[in-house]
């Protein structure tokens, strides 16, 4: 399968998963349902991401894998209901997920299912989720970072992954500096957290949001807002740049100007100044380098590097904001038997 830069994948047949803090590593089996995907996976290991656990579907882990494709390349075939799945079975999603089901989950969505957690690692994968639901929920949050790798290569040094080496990087100098510098600054807490999150979750975000002396409500918002740029605004003009050949690179950009500036200025109000930031100077190059360009494929293709670069940085805070809420107050909200 070849990617954005030209090489070429190999499927792997197995994938170890591990969680250093941890120290515990399991064994997920692939399967031959979805061949597209996991040729996409392929591409993508090594990496290692920030480990969350679900807060709505259920007994689920996930995490952001690093690779724009998954965005918008179909699965080959989809389970119709992911709660009637096996406990370890491993989906990926669109929302570049790579998802481990251990127990009960509450959504029934179709699946791309594309392989199965060893049976005798189960136990260490139900003690793995405990520990991460545990981290989610605790007053001083430890961020838990897993690293992912081909299992037929030797294990490698987290230190030492470079997680955008398959990305877009943009044709004009301009556009290439501000792509290498989103990039840096994501990779920096790809598996950690952001101080601008740690502001928002702190009550130290500059504009001091909130009411009645409290910060709960940029917190909650922080978490909604986020996610809608990132998964369901950003993510979206890519697809459709993929899927839709009938919108064009003006449309496109019509798009970005449309969705975007409203909810960059909010989330940075909330306290992620860097966000609205990158959407300020994107929209400067769009401006200078992307619309002025007579090579409507380079210029096409600046665009695309620029939003691909700033999804990957949204929907990291997102997994954040996920891991800093203080989820410990979910037991005084019991669902009704």
């Amino acid at each position: 399968m070849r990617i954005i830069n030209g090489s070429t994948a190999q499927a792997p047949s197995e994938v170890k998963v591990k969680w250093p803090k941890l120290n515990t590593t399991i064994t997920v089996k692939i399967n031959d349902a979805n061949p597209t995907l996991v040729g996409l996976l392929g591409t993508a290991l090594p990496y290692r991401s920030l480990q969350t656990h679900a807060v709505v579907a259920g007994d689920q882990l996930y995490h952001l894998v690093p690779l724009e494709e998954l965005i918008y390349t179909p699965a080959d075939k989809k389970a119709p209901d992911r709660a009637k799945e096996p406990d370890g079975s491993v989906f990926i999603s669109s929302f570049q997920h790579f998802v481990i089901k251990y127990g009960e989950v509450t959504e029934h969505q179709p699946v791309a299912t594309c392989g199965r957690v060893i049976d005798q690692d189960m136990d260490k994968l139900r003690w793995v989720a405990d520990e991460v639901w545990k981290c989610q929920c605790e007053t001083t949050n430890h961020p838990i970072e897993v690293v992912l790798w081909d299992a037929s290569k030797p294990e490698p040094d987290p230190n030492e992954l470079d997680l955008f080496k398959h990305q877009r990087a943009g044709v004009s100098k301009e556009v290439r500096n501000l792509v290498e510098e989103i990039h840096t600054e994501t990779q920096k807490c790809w598996s950690d957290i952001s101080d601008d999150i740690e502001e928002i979750h702190y009550g130290n975000a500059p504009e001091k949001p909130g009411s009645k002396d409290s910060y709960f409500g940029p917190m909650l918002f922080s978490n909604s807002v986020v996610r809608t740029l990132g998964y369901h605004v950003i993510d979206n003009i890519i697809k459709l740049a993929f899927t839709r050949p009938e919108f064009t690179l003006g449309h496109l950009i019509a798009l970005f100007r449309d969705f975007v500036p409203s909810i960059a200025d909010f989330v940075g109000h909330l306290g992620a100044e860097y966000v609205n930031d990158i959407y300020e100077r994107i929209d400067k190059l769009i401006k200078e380098k992307v619309e002025k360009n007579p090579n409507k494929e380079e210029a096409r293709e600046d665009f695309l590097a620029m939003i691909s670069a700033f999804s990957f940085y949204v929907n990291l805070l997102n997994a954040q904001n996920l891991l800093m809420f203080p989820w410990r107050h979910a037991k005084e909200y019991p669902i009704p038997s």
